[in-house]
């Protein structure tokens, strides 16, 4: 596949150079299949390093290989003839199966006796009581001249006569 490949890189500067040598070293395309476009007379780009500012170098003229094309006679294979197999039907005759009878089975109920429970008497467990003595407080003793005692007022009634 690769070798049938070809690649058209567009002008001569350093980019196209390097894109060359990579297919050729790790594309293995064949140099013959590489074709770089270029306007100017000059390979390289503004890396072409030649002459001084404002001289104008003629490059070499190399003409190019001209390649020609391999020509490949299609293959003629001939279409294999297969003859069809003829399958005869199997015949199998139906089954005659005879129905079963099953004859209803008869149950007797059974009687079941009821079951007496007798009631389970608890006795309550006894406590000892402990007996626990209260404990005594001292009313804390404020100064007189840090408590104020605000009372309230009754409000006026209004007249609703008014």
């Amino acid at each position: 596949m690769v070798k049938e490949s070809n690649a058209y890189l567009l002008g001569g500067g350093i980019g196209s150079l390097a894109a060359a040598a990579f297919m050729i070293r790790d594309g293995r395309l064949p140099s013959g299949n590489i074709f770089i476009l270029e306007a100017k007379p000059l390979l390289g780009g503004s890396m072409d390093g030649t002459g001084n500012p404002g001289e104008t170098v003629e490059p070499e003229t190399v003409e190019p290989e001209t390649v020609e094309p391999e020509t490949v006679e299609p293959e003629t294979v001939e279409p294999e003839t297969v003859e069809p197999e003829t399958v005869e039907p199997e015949t199998v005759e139906p089954e005659t199966v005879e129905p079963e009878t099953v004859e209803p089975e008869t149950v007797e109920p059974e009687t079941v006796e009821p079951e007496t429970v007798e009631p389970e008497t608890v006795e309550p467990e006894t406590v000892p009581s402990e007996t626990v003595e209260p404990e005594t407080v001292e009313p804390e003793t404020v100064p007189s001249e840090s408590i104020s005692v605000i009372i309230p007022t009754p409000a006026k009634k209004r007249n609703e006569g008014n």
